[in-house]
């Protein structure tokens, strides 16, 4: 019933095409600002405030925000997964490139390396091993609120399957779709 009435796999792709729109939105703005922050102290003390406050804010209170900056519509479910996935990522990339070897980065200086080329040659690849664990969690992060996502305006997804079996049962489909 789940599977044909229900449609699992259509609502299945549709969070999934959610939760990545909204990854690829959040991490197009973190990664760069968090590379910035990492290597460049002057970028870290401007963004600084934004990533403290952004670590301590309940991920639901972004619910009522982005509804009203975004309406009710699709956009609203991908913007607050991208919020999400953006405060979550930019304190993970700044520590990964911040917590590279002086080393490395002596050793550029050292051949000549501008601070451009120290970041683009030196700082980004030795960091990029942390920074792809901080995208695969990111992604997983997005995952773990599409629920949330899709409680407002519900017409499709496993949000919207949730609630459904909820309110019309079987009550059994909530742990299917949990575990799908």
């Amino acid at each position: 019933k789940l599977w044909g009435e229900r449609n699992l796999l259509a609502n299945t792709l549709q969070s999934l095409g959610r939760v990545a729109q909204g990854f690829l939105i959040g991490a197009a703005a973190a990664v760069p600002l968090g590379i910035g922050m990492g290597a460049f102290t002057s970028v870290r003390h401007l963004f600084l405030p934004l990533a403290a406050v952004g670590g301590y804010i309940p991920i639901a209170a972004l619910v009522p925000l982005t509804l009203m900056w975004f309406g009710i519509d699709e956009i609203q479910k991908i913007m607050f997964l991208a919020i999400a996935t953006f405060i979550y990522l930019l304190p993970l990339v700044a520590k990964a490139v911040d917590g590279v070897d002086e080393v490395y980065l002596e050793t550029a200086a050292t051949l000549g390396a501008s601070r451009w080329q120290q970041v683009s040659r030196v700082l980004v690849p030795v960091a990029l091993g942390e920074v792809w664990t901080a995208l695969r969690l990111g992604f997983a992060v997005g995952w773990s609120y599409i629920i949330l996502a899709e409680i407002v305006n519900m017409d499709s997804g496993l949000g919207f399957l949730i609630n459904n079996s909820q309110r019309q049962g079987p009550r059994e489909h909530i742990f299917l779709v949990l575990f799908v």
